[in-house]
């Protein structure tokens, strides 16, 4: 999965900042965590770094936004493992995927994205 450097300020702009019904957002990266907290648009925190926000329809990063469908849903249970298909885009590319998602809640609740590439993406609750 590639991490380009900017996001069209379009496509983050409508973005919540929270992805759950707990109110929880997924993040790669936790270092963004008390920017979201803070109430800080997603725009401005995915813009200023390298993490990725997951929801239950997307990805987003800077310059950077995959769809997939159906919805995930973000409060499964632990060892939920479900597939989507969709598509990511980035500037002048895009390409189909498909995304199979892992849920674990147990000690440090995470989201594991797994798309072919060599290792997992993992995203990680901001309370």
């Amino acid at each position: 999965m590639r991490y380009p450097l900017l996001l069209p300020a379009a496509l983050v702009a409508a973005l919540p900042a929270t992805a759950s019904a707990q109110g929880l957002a997924w993040v790669s990266n936790t270092a963004i965590c008390p920017d979201l907290r803070a109430g800080a648009m997603a725009e401005a925190v995915l813009g200023e770094g390298d993490a990725l926000l997951l929801e239950s329809s997307g990805i987003t990063g800077m310059e950077y936004r995959c769809v997939f469908s159906p919805a995930l849903d973000l409060d499964a249970a632990d060892l939920t493992v479900t597939t989507h298909t969709g598509h990511c885009e980035e500037p002048g590319l895009i390409t189909p995927q498909l995304f199979t998602f892992r849920m674990e809640r147990e000690e440090t609740p995470r989201i594991s994205l797994f798309d072919g590439s060599e290792s997992a993406t993992v995203f990680f609750a901001c309370p």
